[in-house]
């Protein structure tokens, strides 16, 4: 990992390591996705997410969730940062917006987690 940014390695270290212990890929592979360059960050509008997911379900995101369109979904987003305008959003939907970290908590195996590129 290239990144100075200590905050961005202690949540890719944190999802590794939750991969190699519940053997669970997400994770991994959210990691993976967490650690590339800058150009190659994921960055995803609500709207997307609104588009793609079903209610209720619950969403990863290895990057940056903005406040672009319409969500009209209840679901669970947890991603490395959201912007104050997607955050509001996916409240005023009924869903939530959570960390990383409590969303490795709230799922520790992975499975009912969608990995959103």
């Amino acid at each position: 990992m290239t990144s100075s940014n200590p905050m961005l390695r202690r949540a890719a270290v944190m999802l590794e390591r939750a991969g190699k212990a519940g053997k669970a890929r997400i994770w991994a592979e959210a990691s993976r996705m967490l650690s590339r360059p800058g150009l190659t960050k994921v960055e995803i509008n609500v709207g997307r997410l609104s588009r793609i997911a079903a209610p209720g379900e619950a969403l990863l995101v290895p990057g940056k969730v903005l406040g672009g369109g319409i969500i009209d979904n209840k679901v669970v987003v947890g991603a490395f940062l959201f912007s104050g305008a997607a955050k509001a959003k996916i409240s005023a939907a009924g869903g939530s917006a959570v960390t990383l970290e409590q969303l490795l908590k709230k799922f520790p195996k992975g499975s009912g987690v969608r990995l959103v590129e």
